[in-house]
């Protein structure tokens, strides 16, 4: 199978943006990559997003509608295959690369390998070890996870370094302020196969407006519940 590259995803892009900007084009490519996993798993949610997924669509002819399509198929492609070509914060990529960062908001992605020594920084490994020994679930907590990165670069740490099974034993909570990056966030960590809950909300007052969570998350739902009431450190 011929796994796409970032580049050839970012021009992808560019074929869609004469209808509407780069940013909007993009963003609902995420949005709706998003429902279309959201709603396999997630029926409490399902009827609201699936209404937001024909609105979206709504909005484009026959021939953009297709590219929407494709381009998602394109990332989806890229982002289930991470354990042959390696794991990256491949959205955060094309996010940056495709010139849509918002920089008067002071949105930048961290670099994938700055990510890497952050994370492999901040997991002790006699932590990490003894939840091995024990079976037990890991839990990490990034209030302003961006397009879910940081959270990345720990399972890839953990995998590659520590042989952990992050599937099933690594539990995230993360959210961010920004709805885009909430979906992008949801696309990596779910395709990664993370369990994880991305909440739409501002980290400082709490207020939330919604709640994706991941399929490796919504199988392993009442384990989840009761290894992190019990066990997550």
């Amino acid at each position: 199978m011929n796994i796409p590259t970032v580049n050839e995803i970012v021009k992808n892009l560019d074929k869609g943006t004469y209808r509407v900007s780069r940013y909007e084009f993009l963003s609902d490519v995420f949005e709706c990559g998003a429902i279309a996993i959201s709603n396999r798993f997630d029926k409490i949610h399902a009827k609201k997003r699936e209404e937001e997924y024909v609105r979206i669509v709504k909005k484009y002819d026959s021939d953009i509608q297709k590219l929407l399509c494709e381009t998602f198929g394109m990332i989806f492609v890229l982002l289930t295959h991470q354990l042959d070509v390696g794991f990256s914060d491949y959205l955060g990529e094309i996010y940056m690369s495709s010139g849509t960062s918002s920089d008067r908001a002071g949105q930048f992605f961290t670099p994938y390998h700055v990510s890497k020594v952050c994370a492999e920084m901040a997991m002790s490994k006699d932590i990490v070890e003894q939840h091995i020994e024990n079976d037990d679930v890991l839990k990490l907590n990034e209030p302003a996870c961006g397009s879910g990165g940081m959270i990345i670069a720990a399972a890839d740490i953990l995998y590659n370094k520590y042989n952990f099974n992050f599937s099933r034993n690594l539990f995230v909570v993360c959210g961010d302020i920004d709805k885009r990056c909430v979906h992008m966030a949801y696309l990596q960590l779910a395709l990664a196969g993370i369990p994880a809950i991305i909440l739409h909300q501002d980290a400082l007052t709490l207020e939330t407006w919604d709640r994706w969570e991941t399929p490796a998350y919504i199988m392993q739902y009442l384990r989840f519940r009761n290894g992190v009431k019990n066990n997550g450190t």
